[in-house]
């Protein structure tokens, strides 16, 4: 009978040993997941390891911890269940393991804590996570605002075209640069995209970034929209070229309109320059009704709309995209010592040898 008890309590201490060593081998993988950011492999292999342990252990729940406000960190409003998850393992480490050795790792756990959102319910939760959502979106917009020069253009309805084009447009709310885009911010791009500067065949011979972006307009609208599908891997929302509704009613200084020929003044020169030097600074003379600047002048600024010298009569009434297919694309704007663009003037590429353009931001409503 001896013999048998000491057999099975050999094969107990034999289970146990083993479980221990398979325990520290699934704490190990634990920690080479965390190290390759892969957190819920990390708590699956320290799971596992609680188990074969059938208890916890400060190194196993501290790492667990780390994993989990990793987790948390990415999307902190996911799950209410995640969250109180996380802070029942804060609390029972700190109340727990505050022994000699374990200082730093205490100090980890308690600054986590810390940071935690403090909610009662599930319903006060989900009312912080659509505050805290509203504020990451508005943090959004905010950096694409400043980093790109946009200034805010309020829909309405309008007027748009002059005598027998004249026809009423309804537009909803858009951003727009203040400026057309430049060297400096066209050049970012190429260095982005690893495409060099093969792209750009009209530079100025002046490596002024402040100049803006001239292309030939075989292909302005490709490499515009390239452009613009840049920008919305950076900044979300919806980027491209201006339609000619909106640049036509941004031109005339939107809701704010004072009804001028030319954007921002009935003199032409207040607003552009009559020279034939088009390698002109942007944003030397005076902005419009609305704060943008060169819309008159400066340079031809392609549109997102193909060229169709009817389609007024066919516009949509609201937020009208122009044509679904064309030849050419409609330029507004532009000027010279030769002539002077009015706010209503219309042209299509295949006349004009070099274009540049501005972008239209669209902030995505439904996501930060």
């Amino acid at each position: 009978m001896k013999n048998a008890l000491v057999i099975l309590l050999l094969c107990l201490a034999s289970n146990t040993n083993a479980q221990e060593t398979i325990a520290r081998f699934k704490y190990e993988d634990a920690e080479k997941a965390f190290v390759a950011q892969n957190y819920q492999e990390c708590i699956d292999n320290l799971n596992e390891a609680e188990k074969l342990l059938g208890k916890t252990a400060p190194n196993i729940l501290h790492l667990k911890i780390l994993a989990q406000h990793q987790l948390f960190e990415k999307d902190p409003f996911e799950s209410y269940e995640a969250l109180e998850t996380l802070r029942s393992n804060c609390n029972t480490y700190l109340a727990n393991y505050d022994i000699a050795g374990l200082e730093e790792k205490y100090r980890d756990v308690y600054d986590i804590s810390n940071q935690l959102p403090t909610v009662s319910s599930t319903k006060e939760f989900k009312e912080l996570g659509l505050l805290h959502t509203k504020e990451l979106r508005e943090a959004s917009l905010n950096k694409a605002i400043a980093q790109n020069n946009l200034v805010f253009v309020e829909g309405s309805t309008f007027t748009m075209g002059k005598n027998g084009d004249a026809h009423e447009v309804t537009l909803s709310d858009f951003y727009i640069g203040k400026y057309e885009v430049t060297y400096a911010q066209w050049n970012a791009y190429l260095r982005s995209t690893g495409r060099g500067n093969s792209i750009s065949k009209y530079q100025p011979s002046k490596k002024d970034g402040a100049f803006y972006m001239l292309t030939s307009y075989n292909d302005a609208w490709d490499q515009a929209m390239a452009y613009c599908k840049w920008l919305e891997k950076q900044y979300g929302g919806t980027w491209r070229l201006p339609t000619e509704a909106e640049w036509e009613y941004s031109a005339r200084g939107g809701i704010k309109s004072q009804g001028y020929k030319y954007s921002g003044s009935d003199d032409i020169r207040e607003v552009t320059e009559k020279t034939a030097n088009i390698y002109r600074p942007v944003g030397l003379k005076k902005a419009n009704e609305l704060g943008i600047y060169d819309m008159t002048g400066n340079c031809f600024e392609i549109c997102y709309d193909y060229w169709d010298r009817k389609y007024y009569s066919e516009s949509p009434k609201e937020n009208p995209m122009g044509p679904g297919e064309g030849k050419h694309r409609v330029a507004r704007g532009g000027g010279g010592k030769m002539f002077a663009i009015s706010n209503y003037d219309r042209w299509n590429t295949s006349l004009i040898d070099k274009v540049g353009f501005r972008v239209v931001y669209i902030p995505d409503q439904n996501n930060p």
